[in-house]
């Protein structure tokens, strides 16, 4: 189980950073016009009803069975019935904490002193839209090297700790 909670967690950073990245941020894909709308809201009175990252109930399931069939495919021809219900949970774990420190970034929430870094770090990539695609656990943002580090605008509003 420990196992399959860290094999989710690490499918989920990789599936966010594939995600935001050839999806929100590609031209002409169908998904980037609300992302853009994200970006265009920051700062603004607005911005609260651009914040999260999966829009509605519908685009929730579709989250799941994308990534649950997989993970049942993957399990069943390798026979690691075992781990499965560890990857769902670390995945569906994953994308629920996303989505909370998400909301806490740009609504300047609070944010445990670990996870302070963030918000910088995130809001680095409205400065510079392509780089930085994971929002709180760069993993795969440094093993593709999309760290952006050193370039561009950083837009960093006080949080409220």
């Amino acid at each position: 189980m420990f196992a399959g909670l860290i094999v989710g967690l690490i499918w989920g950073n990789a599936f966010k950073y594939v995600y935001h990245r050839l999806l929100l941020h590609r031209p002409r894909s169908p998904l980037r016009t609300g992302h853009l709308e994200h970006h265009a809201q920051l700062g603004t009175p607005e911005e609260a009803e651009h914040v999260a990252l999966i829009s509605s109930p519908l685009n929730i399931v579709l989250l799941f069975v994308i990534n649950g069939v997989p993970a049942f495919l993957i399990a069943s021809l390798m026979g690691l019935w075992g781990i499965l219900c560890g990857v769902l949970i670390g995945w569906t774990v994953y994308v629920i904490v996303t989505e909370e420190i998400h909301w806490r970034i740009h609504m300047n929430g609070w944010l445990p002193a670990g996870l302070r870094f963030a918000r910088a770090y995130h809001m680095s990539h409205h400065g510079i839209p392509n780089s930085r695609y994971n929002v709180f656990l760069p993993a795969f943002d440094f093993v593709l090297g999309s760290t952006g580090r050193g370039k561009g605008k950083v837009t960093v509003r006080p949080a409220k700790n």
